[in-house]
């Protein structure tokens, strides 16, 4: 019997197994943040796929944070959304990621979007369904360290969602300048947390960013 690892190289590898261990092997019902669709290439695409940019005819133009679903009429949820902020070498049109996947001017701005879309979630998501969250942790210049995972997980449990999974990305590589002197521990990781939806609910938008 093949045993599904906690860690992988590839997001595919990681969304097929979600989906083997908490869809019955279906793919994922909705995706808000499609982009170009890698994620897909070898995995049965979303019967619902949104991007603010759309770069596929198949994919509706639409945010994460106001998806035109009803109430409770949704299985499961693969999102994938930007992390980066406005602030260092980011600020330059230089920065692919940036460019292709947005950027946020600051860390509160980054989170009061996560958590719109996380109400978004909780409102069309039926009561235990699936969302596969991807997060990654950032550091900024002067050099603050921003977990953004430790951020995902509270605004998911606020929303009324249960962490019951987590997986972790590796990368062999990755994109930084060498030239600039090093003062915390490059990122070869990021995260797929798995969240069931507990209770569709009510959510007031408190959140202070200290």
């Amino acid at each position: 019997m093949k045993v599904i690892k906690s860690y992988s190289y590839d997001n595919t590898e990681i969304l097929k197994n979600i989906s083997s261990l908490y869809l019955s092997n279906s793919p994922f019902q909705l995706d808000p943040t499609y982009s170009a669709g890698n994620f897909y290439k070898d995995f049965t695409e979303p019967e619902y796929k949104y991007d603010i940019k759309p770069q596929c005819e198949s994919v509706l133009k639409s945010c994460s944070t106001n998806l035109p679903h009803d109430n409770n009429s949704i299985e499961s949820i693969c999102f994938d959304p930007p992390f980066l902020i406005g602030y260092g070498n980011c600020k330059t049109n230089k920065n692919i990621s940036a460019v292709r996947f947005g950027i946020f001017k600051y860390y509160k701005d980054l989170l009061d979007y996560y958590l719109s879309s996380a109400i978004e979630f909780n409102r069309i998501l039926k009561k235990g369904g699936i969302l596969a969250w991807k997060t990654q942790d950032y550091a900024t210049n002067p050099v603050t360290q921003h977990f953004l995972h430790i951020d995902v997980y509270k605004i998911a449990e606020m929303c009324g969602f249960k962490c019951i999974d987590l997986f972790v990305l590796l990368s062999k590589n990755r994109i930084y300048n060498p030239k600039l002197p090093q003062r915390q521990s490059r990122k070869f990781h990021c995260y797929w947390y798995v969240f069931k939806l507990k209770e569709n609910k009510k959510i007031w938008r408190i959140w202070k960013i200290k």
